[in-house]
Formats: C-alpha cells, sequence, structure tokens
C-alpha cells in the first residue's frame, strides 16, 4: 500500500512504481490529502488507508470491480455472515445488529453504488424523530452516533472488497446533542463518605468497588478477576479478562482489546487485608452452600452457583442503591469511579505516561485527552508553584 507521511496539517502519500526495463527507478506518485475535520485518531487513521489504498489503485491503473447491484441489504447480510464474525468481538456484533435492525428499513432497498450523502443525512434526522421501544424517550444522539459508525464500517469494508470505489457515508453525521458534559468525577471530600459508605454494605461490594477506587480498572475487568490473579506478596493484580454481557447471550469472558489493557496494579496494606477478609468469607460461603473448597481458579466475584463471574450491570444496578441510600450524588456512576482514581493520582502528582499505564491506555494521548482538565490543573499548581519559590 502506498506510504503515508505527515506533513503539518495534511498528510503525502507516496507509491513507489518499480522499475523500468532498463532497470532505473521510476518517479514516485504524490498526493497531498487533508483528513475531514473532527475525526477521532482511530478514524482519521482508517480514512487515510482508504485514501491510500484508492490512490495506489489509480498510480497503478488497477481496474476496481464495481458490482452495480447488490443492495445494502444483500451486502450488509454477506458482511454478517462472511466478514463481521473474523473482525469483531461478540459484544460489537451485537451492538452492530441494533444498528442495522435501525438503518436497513430505510436504506437497505438501495444499491451500494446509488447511495449518495444526502440519504444518510435524512436517516439521521428521521432516527432522531424515532422514540425507543422500552423507555418511550426520543433516541439518543449516541444511538445515532452508533448507527452512523457501523454504517462507515461496513461501508469500508465494501470499498476495501471492491464493491464501492469510495465510502458514501463519510462527513455524513453531525453531532446534533447537547454539549458534551464533562466527565463525572467525585472530589476528595465525596469519595471520602463514598468509602464510608461502602464499608456499611456487604464486603462483597465493598471489596468490588473499593478496588476501582484504588486502581482505576474497569468495571468488566474487575468483574474478570480470578484468585490467582492476586498476589500478595507483591501487593499486585493481574488484569488480564474482560467480562461483557450482552442482551440475550451467555456472559462472553474475553481478552483486553489491547496490549496495554493486559497489565499489573497495586494495592495497599489496608485493600490487602479488606482482600483476604473477602476471601476467607468466599470460602465460608463455598463450603456451607456447595460443599466444596475455595480455589485460585475461582472468580473474586463469582455467581452464587457457578463458577461464572457476576456481570457489571449487577453492580451497576446495586451502586445507584448505595447512591441513593447515603445521599450521594446521584450522578455517579461505577465508570465515575475510574475517573475519580484517574483525577486522584494526577492530583497527587503523578505523571501521564504512568496513569496511562496503570488505566491500560494504549496510547498516551487517550490519558491526556480524557483528562486534559485534570492535568491542566496540575501545570497550574506546578506553574504557581515554580514562580512564587523564584519571586517571578
Amino acid at each position: 500500500m502506498a506510504s503515508i507521511r505527515k506533513r503539518g496539517n495534511s498528510y503525502l502519500l507516496v507509491v513507489s512504481m518499480g522499475y523500468d526495463p532498463e532497470g532505473h527507478r521510476r518517479k514516485p506518485q504524490q498526493k497531498t490529502v487533508h483528513p475531514p475535520e473532527g475525526l477521532t485518531p482511530k478514524a482519521k487513521e482508517k480514512w487515510l488507508e482508504e485514501e491510500a489504498a484508492l490512490f495506489e489503485r489509480q498510480c497503478r491503473n488497477e481496474p476496481l470491480p464495481v458490482d452495480k447491484s447488490i443492495t445494502l441489504a444483500a451486502y450488509t447480510a454477506y458482511w454478517l455472515a462472511h466478514i463481521a464474525p473474523g473482525k469483531l468481538a461478540k459484544s460489537t456484533l451485537a451492538r452492530d445488529k441494533q444498528d442495522i435492525d435501525r438503518f436497513l428499513p430505510t436504506l437497505g432497498s438501495y444499491k451500494l453504488t446509488d447511495l449518495k450523502p444526502g440519504h444518510f443525512r435524512n436517516l439521521y434526522a428521521q432516527l432522531r424523530k424515532q422514540k425507543n421501544s422500552v423507555t418511550g424517550k426520543p433516541l439518543s444522539e449516541s444511538t445515532v452516533e452508533g448507527v452512523h459508525a457501523c454504517l462507515c464500517g461496513i461501508l469500508s469494508d465494501a470499498m476495501e472488497g471492491g464493491f464501492l470505489s469510495q465510502n458514501p457515508a463519510w462527513r455524513t453525521y453531525k453531532y446534533a446533542g447537547k454539549k458534551k458534559q464533562k466527565r463525572n468525577v467525585a472530589d476528595e471530600k465525596t469519595t471520602r463518605k463514598l468509602i464510608a459508605a461502602l464499608e456499611e454494605e456487604s464486603i462483597k461490594y465493598e471489596t468490588y468497588f473499593k478496588l476501582i477506587i484504588a486502581t482505576g480498572m474497569r468495571r468488566g475487568e474487575c468483574c474478570g478477576l480470578k484468585w490467582k490473579d492476586v498476589d500478595f506478596s507483591e501487593k499486585s493484580i493481574h488484569i488480564c479478562r474482560n467480562v461483557v454481557k450482552v442482551t440475550g447471550e451467555d456472559i462472553i469472558v474475553k481478552e483486553p482489546k489491547t496490549a496495554a489493557g493486559d497489565r499489573y496494579v497495586y494495592f495497599s496494606l489496608e485493600m490487602a487485608s479488606l482482600l483476604k477478609e473477602y476471601r476467607s468469607f468466599c470460602w465460608g460461603e463455598l463450603e456451607l452452600h456447595e460443599g466444596r473448597e475455595l480455589t485460585t481458579e475461582n472468580y473474586i466475584f463469582r455467581r452464587h452457583g457457578e463458577n461464572l463471574p457476576m456481570t457489571p450491570s449487577t453492580f451497576t444496578w446495586r451502586f445507584k442503591l448505595i447512591l441513593k441510600k447515603h445521599n450521594l450524588p446521584q450522578d455517579l456512576n461505577v465508570h465515575s469511579l475510574r475517573h475519580t482514581a484517574a483525577s486522584l493520582m494526577i492530583s497527587g502528582g503523578a505523571d501521564v505516561a504512568t496513569v496511562s499505564g496503570i488505566l491500560g491506555h494504549a496510547q498516551v494521548s487517550t490519558t491526556l485527552d480524557i483528562y486534559t482538565h485534570a492535568f491542566d490543573e496540575k501545570k497550574r499548581e506546578v506553574s504557581a508553584e515554580m514562580q512564587e519559590r523564584m519571586g517571578v
């Protein structure tokens, strides 16, 4: 494929044209492209890859076979059967199927080559007027955004497979919801109140929520922990699994998405004491109700009567009850505890690389993007301290 080189705000695509019959190197073909504004880093990377592949075909005069008869419905069925299973996780595929059910009634009969940007814009406008069949409320903007992302993914695969020469869904979505609110984070005072409240709850829930506050791990990662992942001598936990529950599907236990997600986090003496107390509780419960001993292969947060992990939604539901019972801010959720942990680390002086490693982000830029506000506050403090010390 053509090489991609960054040049300021643009990118240079370069295709090597090989050698002529006399052995002389042919002049490489070049093209400057400007990615659409507003793309995420991942979406920008995919857009550039598509542009590079198309430019290389043009340079080599390779004909692009396009089936002018296949409809979006027919191609989507092909995609679900032959492409998606090999590249998407079950949980992602389940969400995509929901999105597909939302766009096929409107766009399914169109031939791929007849689809225009206006078709997608009209679809999104229609979806914003629809109501959720369960809640009766209008579909959220994130749902519309998800449909757009699903369509872009399917049509990108169609383009890669030669069914299209370009992706007609690109740049057809514009966020129309309210300005996204700042992430819900508990300040230090609220966090202390929450920790005190957890100590009045069952030891299972106390341990689960305190672990997330202490380590910043994700809900599903905490659910996926086994006792063998805890090293009391090193006071470390190996995070190497994630639990997902898709409606209508069995519990899915899978590896982290990225190498960075497979990581170690560390805990205090106080957390070690709580974990040991909870392990003794689990041991007693297992012997009493199931007549067997606890093993290192058991999940730390296990479903009663089965060696299966509890699901994140169980803890989400319980957390809401705890907040209400103890008169704590109702806009917090379990994922807020992860953000809270990260913010407390940053305010405590941790550098971005360390925080990124603890959270399991594949790129430091992700951490900077999510926690810009917290790092800005820290920079302000550091600047003020330095200026006061130097008298400037």
